[in-house]
């Protein structure tokens, strides 16, 4: 996940943290978030207090935005409940909701 975060990153040629976004009118949301994000991340690992993003993505804005692909993928209920407005931009662009993923099925005969 680490790694496709970085090619999709990649497809303007920078690499910058900013995957291409389906609309313009979407980078000044993901600005917002994302560098808010980055910033609190970069604030908790000089203190060294553990998040469920890794504490390597407060190294550079491309790096915050693939370690933040793989908690999204690997423990969105977790980076849902912590970071509801990174994961919903993060849900956005994917167009996809990994936390519901897990949730609870009804027995044969219920719901």
């Amino acid at each position: 996940m680490h790694e496709f975060a970085h090619q999709l990153d990649g497809e303007d040629r920078a690499f910058d943290g900013t995957p291409l976004l389906p609309a313009r009118s979407a980078y000044a949301q993901w600005a917002r978030v994302f560098h808010g994000e980055f910033e609190s991340l970069r604030r908790r690992a000089e203190r060294g207090q553990k998040d469920v993003i890794d504490e390597y993505g407060a190294t550079n804005p491309a790096e915050f935005f693939a370690v933040a692909t793989e908690a999204f993928f690997e423990r969105p209920e977790a980076l849902r409940r912590r970071h509801p407005d990174l994961y919903r931009q993060l849900q956005e662009y994917f167009n996809l909701d990994p936390a519901a993923w897990a949730a609870p099925t009804a027995a044969p005969g219920e719901g």
